[in-house]
């Protein structure tokens, strides 16, 4: 679930399982994540919608990041080889 305030947030922790927090700075997060973990002590938390860059300064506060950035990098030449052993 994904939701848009505080009151959203506190209400869904009863019930979900993962909670998709997108609107949250580090800084509230910080202090959010732990009540809503008081609430559900099974509850984790994602974020996504971040800039690369900010990876480190979310991750010290959620369960998951969620990225699309493998859809917008760079394309790798793979090559496979089969051998018989």
């Amino acid at each position: 679930m994904e939701p848009r305030t505080r009151e959203e947030a506190l209400e869904a922790a009863l019930v979900a399982d993962i909670l998709l927090l997108d609107h949250y700075s580090p800084k509230e997060l910080e202090t959010f994540v732990p009540e809503l973990k008081a609430l559900n002590p099974h509850l984790e938390i994602a974020v996504g919608g971040i800039d690369l860059s900010m990876v480190s300064d979310y991750a010290k506060h959620v369960d998951f990041i969620v990225t699309t950035a493998p859809y917008y990098a760079k394309p790798l030449d793979l090559t496979s080889k089969i051998r018989r052993i």
